[in-house]
């Protein structure tokens, strides 16, 4: 086997499976297929072969350690990912500035929101016009780090 086979069936056969492999397999799986309809050009990656899919995970990973060397959860990456998308879609719709992401007093002290707080990524202040409510604005400096890692993915992603 070379380095870029990707057919990885006939070897599992004179052995066990690795796990990282399987994990590469279940997330090509979850990869909707479509193909070019009469509404245009759609989503249809058959050429992500299973190193391609590897290649991606791991430049994921390394880029993710180098844009926040914190060590950040996943679930608070997936916070602040939200929070950015949030302010996307707001702009998108011809916002001045991004709609607040409200969140109810008692949601503040989940551990996303914790350590999201304890690193610097958000700013948390209470609603003019609802006390139970609070509002997570990102930092400056937060959503600069996450546009140059998602330009950077996705300039990555494109060229496989």
């Amino acid at each position: 086997m070379t380095s870029r086979d990707t057919k990885l069936g006939s070897i599992t056969a004179q052995g066990p499976t690795l796990p990282f492999l399987d994990s590469i397999r279940q997330q090509i799986a979850k990869i909707p297929q479509f193909s070019h309809g009469e509404d245009g050009a759609v989503f249809n990656r058959p050429d992500l072969d299973y190193f391609s899919a590897a290649r991606i995970y791991i430049t994921f990973k390394v880029k993710l350690a180098e844009h926040f060397p914190e060590r950040i959860p996943s679930e608070t990456f997936d916070f602040l990912v939200d929070l950015m998308v949030h302010e996307w879609l707001s702009r998108r719709v011809g916002a001045e500035r991004p709609a607040e992401f409200g969140v109810p007093r008692s949601a503040v002290l989940t551990p996303r929101i914790q350590h999201a707080i304890a690193l610097g990524f958000i700013h948390l202040e209470a609603d003019l016009h609802d006390e139970d409510m609070r509002l997570i604005t990102l930092t400056r400096s937060a959503r600069a780090r996450l546009n140059v890692f998602f330009d950077y993915m996705a300039s990555y992603i494109s060229v496989l």
